[in-house]
């Protein structure tokens, strides 16, 4: 709903998303006649007061909805930022756009003339920064036409249900999805700042408004934080301990007292001269050396570690970080970015990653030499992985193989890669049915073939957002056993249950999984391919949201570093 007057000005982003599944229709026409048409006159000015001069501005009855065709053109204000506007009675909107070289603002004004107006008064016109308000449509059988009332913007969604409606003033907004004279429509109130996630799939319209996520603390070595985040594990990976617990030779975990270990530079290694030992030309050797207070310096100390960041920054790893047993690296209450060349777990078990973004990785190349950004492998366990972000790893972000078990990955992001993540490996290669693996409340997007390929071994996937994958939300396939339940799919195909295909073009039967479905939300359309009778059901118990659009907005919002 439009404030009547001068708009009421938001923060300087305006950022609103949407999650829809409408139906498109054609807009409204304006209303003409010419009863009782006045002159009104406005001075356009900037934020500070000054002129704007050649400011263009067009109104537009407060109810109009575009129909795709410019319908008001703009009249420009003179070199004093005056202009006059003919009008009839009624309500109207008021746009006003002004260009300062690079430099674009604009104003909307609501404005209620009552059929007379004076001589002498002008009224002013204030400009402010412009913005955009973006959405995120769940694709349904059709995309809805999405219009702001009151102003001429008409989008359609692009392929994946992104829209963006560009050069907007700071305010508050009717955005109306579909024909508001269909059932299957709705007025959205966008006040700056909100992020609303709209769900009108059938006749009950559900707009969800995310609760803002608290952000996370420094511990500031608090072994009782420490144990409260222990306490929100969910899945196989329940009985990790991190820096809480110690490993044995037969890999039982119990509880033992760990150390903290503070990271204060965000320096790997050290190139050390050695002058004692210099050659005939007078170089020094040199040698690479851990850099002391570094986060390898951290992660490769003995013993049960509590791993804290002393400061936010960027750890740009030169050589693949190898764990240990038993340790916590944690990254809350800080912006913690791990680059270069990955994390690798070689039968390393008791391990807890949690607030960690891993990007820009030191290989490019789309090829199998590609680091992974985190590789827990040769038969690693008990490894929680939360709140983390994979973003940029060309190949895949994340693995889980080679006999690997009791593995979760919580509340994380996979973006911009191939693959999000791999659990186990072709058939020719390595083949454990006993690995296990809980994947839960993850969001994946941006991906050019796959979330998650699952190979052999037991996974349990539930409420993860799938958004924008191209080839499937999850394969399934090489006799995995998969038990998928309230996920949300917005892609074509949200589960594959074979890798390969014959030279006819059929499924190839050797590389099929078992997938059971069981209550997902399909927003984009796909075929349920799941077993009549699951091949295994998760022992352990969690609750489990419900697949619906209050599920996509917390998953969306809330996935990936607090």
């Amino acid at each position: 709903m439009m404030n009547k007057g001068v708009w009421i000005l938001g923060p300087a982003a305006l950022a609103v998303s949407f999650l829809a599944a409408c139906s498109s229709s054609e807009g409204n026409k304006v209303a003409g006649g010419t009863e009782a048409e006045s002159t009104l006159a406005f001075h356009v000015q900037r934020s500070d007061g000054s002129v704007a001069p050649y400011a263009r501005v067009r109104v537009l009855p407060e109810n109009y909805l575009s129909d795709g065709s410019a319908l008001a053109q703009w009249k420009e204000a003179d070199g004093n930022g005056f202009v006059e506007m003919v009008l009839e009675p009624g309500d109207y909107t008021l746009e006003a756009r002004h260009v300062d070289g690079t430099m674009a603002t604009g104003a909307v004004r609501q404005v209620a003339y009552g059929g007379y107006a004076s001589a002498s008064r002008v009224d002013t016109v204030k400009l402010g920064a412009l913005s955009s308000i973006e959405g995120f449509v769940l694709l349904g059988e059709s995309a809805p036409v999405v219009r702001v009332a009151g102003l001429d913007r008409y989008v359609v969604p692009d392929s994946t249900g992104h829209f963006v409606i560009d050069s907007l003033p700071e305010g508050n907004f009717d955005v109306q999805f579909g024909n508001p004279l269909e059932a299957r429509s709705a007025i959205v109130e966008a006040v700056a700042g909100d992020t609303l996630y709209v769900d009108c799939s059938d006749s009950n319209i559900n707009v969800v408004k995310p609760e803002k996520s608290a952000i996370s603390e420094y511990p500031g070595k608090d072994w009782s934080e420490h144990e409260s985040l222990l306490a929100e594990i969910e899945g196989y990976a329940v009985g990790t301990l991190g820096a809480s617990g110690v490993t044995d030779s037969l890999g039982n975990i119990t509880s033992a007292e760990g150390e903290i270990c503070i990271v204060t530079t965000t320096e790997d290694y050290l190139i050390v001269e050695d002058t004692t030992e210099v050659d005939s030309a007078g170089n020094a050797t040199t040698t690479a050396v851990i850099a002391p207070g570094s986060l390898r310096d951290c992660a490769y100390r003995d013993g049960p570690t509590w791993v804290l960041f002393e400061k936010s920054g960027t750890y740009n790893l030169q050589a693949p970080l190898r764990l240990k047993n038993d340790k916590t690296i944690d990254g809350r209450g800080r912006d913690i970015r791990i680059a270069g060349m990955g994390v690798l777990t070689d039968v390393s078990s008791n391990l807890v990653f949690e607030n960690l973004m891993f990007t820009a990785p030191a290989i490019t190349a789309l090829d199998t030499s590609s680091r992974r950004a985190l590789s827990i492998h040769n038969g690693s366990h008990h490894v929680w992985v939360d709140h983390c972000t994979f973003e940029e790893y060309p190949l895949v972000q994340l693995d889980v193989k080679r006999g690997s078990h009791n593995v979760t990955v919580s509340w994380s992001r996979f973006e911009n890669a191939q693959t999000g993540i791999l659990f186990g490996l072709e058939p020719d290669i390595f083949v454990d049915s006993l690995q296990t693996f809980t994947l839960h409340h993850n969001y994946f997007a941006g991906l050019d073939a796959r979330g998650v390929v699952a190979r052999y071994g037991k996974m349990h996937a539930y409420d993860n957002f799938f958004y924008d994958v191209a080839q499937a939300g999850i394969e399934c396939s090489d006799s995995a056993s998969c038990y998928i339940e309230s996920n949300v799919f917005n892609n074509e195909t949200p589960v594959a249950d074979y890798r390969l295909v014959t030279e006819a073009g059929a499924p190839d039967m050797a590389t099929k999984g078992f997938p059971y479905m069981l209550d997902n939300w399909f927003g984009n359309g796909g075929d349920d391919v799941s077993e009549k009778t699951p091949r295994f059901k998760p022992s352990y118990k969690v609750v489990v949201d419900q697949a619906d659009a209050d599920l996509t907005v917390r998953v969306k919002t809330q996935a990936g570093p607090r």
